[in-house]
């Protein structure tokens, strides 16, 4: 009878152990879902600010924006662009074009190589990788751009989009999950339960838009 008691006891326990796993398991999966997604959405918005910079030089020296990534590498690659070299100061009693009058100050303008320029706002820009989305097996954001109008003013647009079913591509694979204490446990087919069809939770990720096609505006749906 002890025996029988005691193989309970254990029993027990064991149920009481599977009981935890699985509340542990329903509690922290949401949890490290949102992390890996704020991680990644992360690495997304920092590529479309270094595509956002990129588009500024290139719009200031082509005066329109580039329409797709080869325009902006070739800008990078070979093109140029017009620097003002400004030397003297300007009196507090002077107005600048006084001051050009009278000699005191010296505006340039000269020719340099866009990529050295750009290279000091953008010392880690990758040109070969700068338009791929990360996590999405090597798919290129999506851009286009145009000039509309308001009223008789002409504006030039762009806009830079992330689909969320790419850069939330092998949700399962990601390192964050897969070498996770007990990942395999407590992690496995995260993809399926929070991106997959029947899930609303798939609503609170969205895709990533820098600027925009209607309107004159650089921002991202981020900010």
């Amino acid at each position: 009878m002890k025996k029988i008691y005691n193989w309970m006891q254990v029993g027990l326990i064991f149920v009481i152990l599977i009981l935890i796993v699985c509340v542990y398991r329903s509690l922290m999966r949401p949890e490290k879902f949102d992390q890996v997604y704020e991680a990644r959405k992360a690495e997304v918005i920092a590529k479309l600010n270094d595509i956002r910079t990129l588009q500024t030089f290139y719009k200031n020296e082509k005066g329109s924006y580039a329409k797709d990534f080869d325009q902006l590498k070739d800008f990078w690659n070979n093109g140029t662009m017009r620097v003002v070299i400004k030397e003297g100061n300007v009196p507090d009693s002077m107005t600048e074009a006084q001051a050009l009058k009278k000699k005191l100050i010296r505006r340039d303008t000269t020719v340099l190589n866009a990529k050295e320029e750009i290279s000091k706002t953008l010392p880690n820009l990758d040109i070969n990788t700068f338009d791929i989305v990360p996590y999405s097996d090597n798919e290129q954001f999506l851009i286009q751009a145009d000039t509309i109008r308001t009223g008789n003013i002409p504006l030039h647009v762009y806009e830079v989009k992330a689909l969320r079913s790419q850069y939330m591509k092998n949700l399962d694979e990601d390192p964050r999950i897969k070498n996770a204490f007990l990942g395999k446990m407590l992690y496995s087919n995260m993809q399926k339960q929070f991106l997959g069809p029947n899930y609303s939770y798939k609503d609170n990720v969205i895709d990533l838009i820098l600027g925009s096609m209607t309107e004159a505006s650089t921002n991202g749906n981020w900010q």
